[in-house]
């Protein structure tokens, strides 16, 4: 049985290895199987075969933040130490460098602003072009390189750090913070302290065109600015590329959307003066070709807007916008450049009210052409109202005409109404104004509302500077009142009619009264006479009821009675 041995470090055309054109090396996967020695060359082979199939999954992706990567800033106490420093903690993600390989962080990376500033210096130094101080606006970046992680950097001065390339040594790829210099003078400083969001506002808007991404792989993923070794401030968002075509144009955005909702977060205020105060304290040097800008800047939407903040070189212009249209026509509309908010450059915006697609129409805001059948339409229903207002009032003279304060002072006046209520005037309160008036105020009252409202144009836009419509041809209409009634309501009437009642029931009382008065005197005058019959009955020797007295009255008329005068 004949045996043959298998060379391991050979190369052979057709297994990927180095006698192979180099746009097939490393292609190949390694064929393992059990017994087969694997040394620093078979290892090297299958991280290459790696990365070559790796590679092409993001070669043509856009170089920035694909997620994660977020950062954390701030001044913290350092440990058994009464000073603090800057730590910069940053969550795990993915990115693609400039130069198309992956930046990849598995577990959060924290990091000291000391030791970052150290080590930028000391990258300067190697560079030949060394710094006395880290001074200026900078970028941290995320950057993946090979280190051999057992380095342990303490060297004697005469002894080379360099890599014994003789003894076995372990080189991984690590992620690490670097700086990146976008403006590094003192006048970047000045600028700095000054106002932070206008000063990264004025860099994001003149650097669209910059490309940020290093040859070497470095991914910003903030923005810090330093003053003599000492962090002014950290803004997370300002150098926070994504991965996609226009990554400068997105940023800017993000930036703008984050100094807008800081600035006017809870705006809702009562009072129009601090309302106007927080507009006039806002301040940007640009604005992105397209965006979301607060409800503030924009007054009286549904009657004849306002805008306020914008420069007066501006011009503004309106139209609507379905909701669903929005985030296509930022994404469209952002890579064309910058609004200059600083300079004359005859930049025009338009604003676009973004409204819900069930009412969405292309013509919403436009200004609307004369309808010219509505304006006939308008006389038509002018005569209609004119003749229920004619039959109202010919219904109300029949009811209430001719009433008087001093019908309401009656028991049933009173009781029907606690006072006297108003009268009603029929011609100020319920008849309708006239078409050709109607169109006359139109035209006065919108006059006066565009000139008061922004006194530029005082000028009316169509159709208002046009004559009053001309009425239906062909039709007749009438806009006289109607003929004014002489006769009593039916209210008056009944008034007048219980009042009458009343007066006869007040004499029906009293001629009740008076038949009892007169009832009252023949009992007493009955009384009188059985009086006087008793005492005639006596005077004549008889009892009462003999008759005795009755013959003593007969002679009456002619019995004479003359006084007696007693004997002296």
């Amino acid at each position: 049985m004949s045996h043959q041995s298998i060379r391991l470090h050979e190369a052979a055309p057709g297994n990927g290895l180095a006698a192979d054109p180099l746009q097939q090396q490393g292609r190949l996967r390694l064929n393992l199987f059990a017994g087969r020695s694997l040394g620093e060359r078979e290892f090297d082979i299958m991280q290459s075969y790696a990365e070559q199939r790796l590679a092409p999954l993001l070669c043509g992706h856009a170089p920035g933040i694909i997620h994660g990567l977020e950062v954390a800033a701030g001044e913290v106490p350092l440990a058994d130490s009464e000073t603090s420093d800057w730590l910069f903690r940053v969550r795990p993600g993915l990115a693609v460098g400039g130069d198309g390989k992956i930046v990849n962080m598995i577990f959060p990376l924290d990091q000291y602003w000391q030791e970052q500033k150290s080590e930028y210096l000391a990258r300067r130094s190697r560079e030949l072009n060394p710094l006395g101080a880290v001074n200026g606006i900078y970028f941290l970046c995320v950057i993946r390189e090979l280190e051999p992680v057992d380095k342990s950097g303490q060297f004697a001065a005469c002894v080379r750090d360099e890599l014994d390339l003789l003894r076995d040594a372990r080189i991984e790829t690590v992620t690490r913070l670097t700086l990146q210099p976008v403006w590094e003078a003192d006048e970047a400083v000045v600028a700095a302290k000054a106002d932070r969001d206008l000063t990264i506002n004025r860099l994001l808007a003149e650097h669209l065109a910059t490309d940020w991404f290093a040859a070497n792989g470095a991914v910003p993923i903030g923005m810090l600015a330093v003053e003599n070794d000492a962090v002014l401030w950290f803004d997370a968002v300002a150098g926070r590329f994504p991965a996609k075509a226009d990554a400068n144009y997105w940023t800017f955005l993000s930036h703008t959307s984050q100094a807008i909702q800081q600035h006017f977060n809870g705006w809702h205020l009562a009072d129009a003066a601090a309302r106007q105060t927080l507009i006039d304290s806002f301040n940007l040097a640009h604005l992105p070709a397209a965006g979301v800008l607060p409800t503030l800047f924009l007054d009286d939407v549904a009657t004849l807007p306002k805008p306020h903040w914008f420069p007066p070189h501006l011009q503004v212009e309106m139209a609507p916008i379905a909701e669903s249209q929005v985030p296509g026509l930022i994404a469209r509309e952002l890579p064309r450049t910058s609004i200059d908010l600083e300079q004359v450059g005859g930049d025009r915006i338009r604003l676009l009210l973004a409204v819900a697609d069930s009412d969405y129409r292309a013509d919403l805001l436009d200004l609307p052409l004369p309808d010219w059948q509505m304006q006939q339409e308008l006389y038509r229903y002018a005569q209609r109202a004119h003749d229920s207002w004619k039959d109202w009032v010919v219904q109300y003279d029949a009811l209430f005409n001719n009433l008087q304060p001093a019908d309401f002072q009656t028991s049933e006046g009173k009781r029907l109404f606690f006072s006297v209520p108003d009268k009603i005037d029929t011609e100020a309160e319920g008849q309708p104004i006239t078409p050709e008036l109607f169109f006359s105020r139109l035209i006065a009252v919108s006059r006066d509302w565009q000139t008061a409202a922004n006194g530029i144009n005082p000028d009316l836009p169509a159709p208002y500077t046009e004559s009053i419509p001309p009425p239906p041809v062909g039709e007749t209409f009438d806009w006289s009142a109607p003929p004014p009634s002489e006769a009593n309501g039916l209210l008056k009437q009944y008034l007048d009619v219980s009042l009458r009642i009343e007066h006869t029931e007040q004499l029906i009382d009293d001629l009740a009264d008076l038949l009892t008065l007169y009832a009252d005197m023949q009992r007493s005058q009955r009384q009188q006479i059985d009086h006087v019959s008793l005492s005639f009955a006596r005077l004549a020797g008889g009892v009462p009821g003999d008759g005795s007295g009755l013959a003593v009255a007969r002679w009456l008329p002619d019995i004479k009675f003359s006084s007696k005068t007693p004997p002296a």
